[in-house]
């Protein structure tokens, strides 16, 4: 199964949407949050179902704040990451996850791509496909691949650029 992960598209939906089509069909699209109605509209433009949660800058909209799939046998959390303070730490993020017997975690709101596992559970923020003001941070979303073994490929929209030094 072949899942693609956004987050923290802040409307800005174009070149992810162009990558996104570029790595060929998805059987589901995650959003975890800030821009919640943008996983939809990526949805519906790339004609794959969607599963999406509400960020800290979706003041005033209505959706769930953390969604629990359950696929392929595997449980995924999705949720943004605002709510476990994931600026700070991933602690209360990995408590979440124990408490819910999660198998893998999606997560986003740092616009830093990550993947790592912590106690036999895959954590997985895609970053962003949006530049952060002020940042030198890659832009990027992520491809889930669930079967055999669960991993990752986080990819950016476009190659680094070398640094002028």
């Amino acid at each position: 199964m072949k899942i693609g992960v956004v987050s923290d598209t802040h409307g800005q939906l174009r070149a992810v949407q162009a990558a996104l089509a570029r790595v060929g069909p998805l059987d589901l699209l995650l959003h975890a949050g800030d821009h919640y109605q943008d996983g939809f509209r990526l949805g519906q433009a790339l004609k794959v179902t969607t599963k999406a949660v509400v960020g800290n800058c979706d003041l005033m909209v209505a959706g769930p704040e953390e969604e629990m799939l359950r696929l392929k046998g595997r449980r995924i959390l999705l949720t943004h990451g605002h709510l476990y303070r994931v600026k700070r730490t991933y602690q209360l993020l990995i408590n979440r996850a124990v408490e819910l017997a999660a198998d893998i975690v999606v997560f986003g709101h740092t616009h830093l791509p990550v993947s790592f596992r912590d106690g036999g559970v895959l954590f997985l923020n895609p970053g962003s496909p949006v530049a952060g003001a002020g940042r030198d941070v890659r832009r990027t979303y992520a491809i889930l691949h669930l079967q055999p073994i669960p991993r990752v490929d986080i990819i950016p929209l476009e190659p680094a650029r070398a640094k002028k030094g």
